[in-house]
């Protein structure tokens, strides 16, 4: 690894120099920093962010990577991390001349970072390890590798951004909206974790030893934690995840689709399976999604190992509990934007000109279903009873104030015509009550003020008639 290293040192020096000296001749200004950017002064065509400090820059402040696009202020460009860019490239060289291991070389950064060990036990000294006790070791081993895993995410996110979408827009041509629907949100992602991984790492770099930089022991981390998952960062994660989780099943299809159509991009991936571990930009998408859920486990953990009534142990509660509402929050918006992708494929097959006649005279048309106002909670297939006894197929609707019938007609949906009876009951007065003797069925009652009215619906099973039943209740009562 140290051989590596200087490799890698040195050929990043090698290349400064060259570059330098070939703009020198060419007459261009550019900026190399220690960090492998070569940064320039850039006109910004809208609003840019620092990646370095978050905040707005633009005008002679503004400088821009050249190499991997990175917006800086003029006074923050040694802040930032090395250049993905360049770091991809010199991987690149070294696979082709052998020289290591290509799984070494993804773990390169991390050793640069301190945290190629397993554990915070292994990394630091043993001498310094045996001063603590188990309760403290335990401690920082989670921590550690809440830090670890979350400089393994920035490396998905790097390899997802500087690779893949970099390829597929600069090597391949593709189309800037389609390869946005493969990778929805990830600069934003980038900076937020950027952001939570640099304020770990001040937190160790403060907590090292001054005799041996190798040992450290990170005493608070709770307000960090706190921090970075309440108030307007915990809205950031809600909407970044929210969209992102929400739109991981569209994305693969997209790419799946585009790389069976596109024998560039087929290549394209070959080519760069020594660099991703053989891994395909379906694994990555899946990695991210499942990013989030990760935090809550890692933050019981920690405040397993911490001392209770400590300010520490409070902090880290509170942050616990500001991350489970995320993911719920996250969760929430995933499943209402699935049942909204369900709802609009149900409509794609609904005819235009079916139309429903409801108790009150009026006409429901197929428009009226495309209401914001009116979301979906609960589909699936059920048994509309006739006067006559015969049970008939239909496609249950369960929206926020009506419940819809649908019949099935040469594979198309119309509103279904049983007896007369309106396919649109609105929730409001709507009494739901099971039918004795008969487990797989039910009752609504609808007293409206049209007129009431009562159909009599079953199931497939008694655990779906329960199911219906408490979804339907669920929704009359967050109408009312």
């Amino acid at each position: 690894v140290s051989r590596t290293f200087s490799f890698l040192k040195s050929r990043m020096s090698s290349t400064r120099s060259k570059t330098k000296g070939k703009e020198v001749k060419e007459g261009k200004e550019k900026s190399v920093t220690p960090n492998g950017h070569q940064f320039v002064p850039v006109s910004p065509s809208g609003p840019a962010l620092c990646v370095a400090c978050d905040k707005s820059v633009s005008g002679k402040e503004l400088l821009q990577c050249s190499n991997c696009l990175l917006n800086v202020h003029k006074n923050c460009r040694e802040s930032v991390a090395a250049c993905a860019k360049v770091i991809i490239n010199t991987m690149h060289l070294i696979c082709a001349q052998n020289t290591v291991d290509a799984p070494l070389l993804g773990d390169l950064s991390a050793d640069l970072l301190g945290l190629e060990a397993e554990s915070w036990s292994l990394a630091v000294t043993a001498e310094f390890c045996r001063q603590h006790d188990r309760h403290t070791i335990k401690r920082q081993d989670v921590i550690y590798e809440l830090m670890q895993t979350e400089l393994h995410h920035i490396q998905t996110l790097t390899v997802m951004s500087e690779v893949f979408r970099r390829g597929m827009l600069e090597e391949l041509q593709l189309d800037w909206d389609c390869v946005a629907r493969i990778f929805p949100c990830l600069d934003p992602l980038l900076v937020f974790h950027r952001n939570l991984f640099r304020a770990l790492q001040e937190r160790r770099q403060a907590e090292t030893q001054t005799e041996n930089s190798q040992n450290y022991i990170i005493h608070r981390i709770g307000d960090i934690l706190l921090s970075q998952f309440s108030d307007e960062n915990a809205e950031k994660m809600k909407n970044l995840y929210g969209e992102f989780c929400s739109h991981h099943i569209e994305a693969v299809n997209v790419f799946k689709e585009l790389q069976q159509q596109n024998k560039k991009l087929q290549n394209f991936v070959r080519s760069n399976n020594s660099l991703v571990r053989r891994r395909e930009v379906p694994e990555f998408i899946l990695l991210v999604t499942q990013r989030i859920t990760k935090y809550p486990v890692l933050l019981e953990r920690i405040l397993h190992y911490t001392k209770e009534g400590s300010i520490e142990h409070s902090d880290l509660s509170t942050a616990l509990a500001q991350i489970r509402d995320v993911v719920a929050a996250v969760d929430l918006t995933v499943n209402k934007y699935e049942k909204f992708q369900e709802l609009q494929e149900v409509l794609a097959r609904l005819e235009n000109k079916s139309f429903a006649k409801l108790k009150n005279g009026k006409v429901f048309r197929k428009q009226d279903l495309h209401s914001k106002h009116r979301d979906l909670q609960h589909k699936g297939l059920v048994y509309w009873k006739t006067a006559t006894g015969r049970l008939k197929d239909t496609l249950a609707l369960l929206l926020t104030d009506i419940l819809v019938f649908l019949q099935e007609k040469d594979q198309r949906f119309i509103f279904a015509a049983v007896d007369q009876k309106p396919p649109v009951i609105p929730l409001q007065k709507l009494i739901v009550r099971e039918v004795a003797n008969e487990e797989r069925g039910m009752f609504l009652i609808s007293a409206s003020s049209a007129g009431p009215e009562m159909y009599e619906v079953h199931t497939t099973s008694r655990e779906e008639r329960n199911a219906w039943m408490r979804h339907i209740r669920q929704a009359v009562e967050r109408y009312m």
